[in-house]
């Protein structure tokens, strides 16, 4: 590319787990670089073969997780002109086996994930799982999938690019009311990060009745920090030091069931802190329903200290304990979470 201020790497995993990317690199990166870029699919996917491992009776998916990317004060001579940051996933079961199209797209503006994940998931994984299986009734044992896979990786990278920096619509999801069953403090000063879970009590029967809603309380305390790390680690790949991330929503599917998590940040004396909200879809028989804009003027109040912590978690939801956190900082905390929380008994 004649320019890094668009980032884009489209990868597909087989059922067999093989995975095939197609990453536009620039001739300017160094060599230890471009090897280090190769391995980004393999740690992107990681969460995704996550979620098979965690319960293999539900096959979550993670739909796409937006990060919105702030300057970063210590690069005051550069300047990258990106302001987004999304990650694609497109999941479709082939005989009882998962495969998965997965995209990063870095851009100078705020895309919309919504058209870009239904053309990855109608289009280019279709053409990719029909083509493989017309060609091989067509070319038998001379068909050569791996020419054909990197052929429609291609394509697929070619299908993004001219829908790059289409306006941003309002969809009718947004004005959908959800309901928050937890959430996630996280702060950073340096290299310290802090990352705290809270949610109902262990008693509470809301707590297992909303297992069946989520993949688990684990993984969802570890997917801000580990996505926000992934993006962190390939903008700075691709030489965009001076920009970070800020993980802004994750959507998650399985079936007809939705999990979407948000979140909201401040920067103030080099520390960020955010919030972040655990939201399904309402339930008729709960109180405490709201539509995203609600949340989210909510954190904000947090964030700007205009209102107290634990007062206004109560108005979030009055089933979650807003003094009791759990930690998800260490393999102990994370084990808690794990052992206690996820437990459905």
């Amino acid at each position: 590319m004649e320019s890094l201020d668009l980032l884009l790497g489209l990868f597909f995993s087989s059922e067999n787990n093989i995975v095939y990317d197609n990453i536009e690199l620039s001739t300017k990166l160094p060599e230890g670089n471009i090897h280090q870029i190769k391995l980004l699919p393999m740690r992107f996917l990681g969460p995704l073969f996550m979620t098979l491992a965690y319960d293999d009776k539900k096959k979550w998916n993670i739909n796409f997780i937006e990060s919105t990317l702030s300057s970063n004060q210590e690069y005051k001579t550069k300047e990258s002109f990106m302001q987004s940051f999304l990650c694609l996933n497109s999941s479709v079961e082939i005989e009882n086996n998962m495969t998965y199209l997965f995209a990063f797209i870095g851009s100078p503006y705020a895309e919309d994930p919504k058209i870009l994940y239904e053309k990855m998931n109608k289009y280019v994984h279709q053409s990719i799982i029909q083509g493989k299986y017309v060609n091989q009734k067509v070319y038998g044992v001379d068909f050569n999938y791996n020419i054909f896979v990197i052929g429609e990786l291609q394509r697929g990278l070619n299908l993004i690019k001219h829908s790059l920096g289409s306006p941003r619509k309002m969809y009718w999801e947004e004005k959908k009311k959800y309901y928050s069953i937890g959430l996630i403090e996280r702060k950073k000063d340096g290299d310290v990060v802090e990352s705290n879970l809270y949610t109902f009590d262990t008693d509470d029967p809301l707590r297992t009745k909303f297992l069946n809603d989520i993949p688990s309380y684990y993984l969802m305390a570890i997917l801000p920090d580990y996505f926000e790390i992934r993006i962190l680690e390939t903008l700075k790949l691709f030489e965009k030091k001076d920009i970070y991330p800020n993980i802004r929503t994750i959507k998650l599917s399985c079936s007809n069931v939705e999990v979407l998590y948000i979140e909201e940040f401040v920067v103030k004396n080099q520390i960020r802190r955010s919030y972040g909200l655990i939201l399904v879809p309402t339930h008729e028989e709960l109180e405490d329903c709201y539509e995203i804009s609600f949340f989210k003027k909510k954190l904000r109040l947090i964030l700007d200290e205009k209102r107290d912590f634990e007062k206004t978690v109560i108005e979030i939801n009055s089933r979650i304990n807003p003094f009791d956190k759990w930690s998800a900082n260490s393999n102990e905390g994370l084990g808690n979470i794990k052992e206690l929380l996820d437990n459905k008994n």
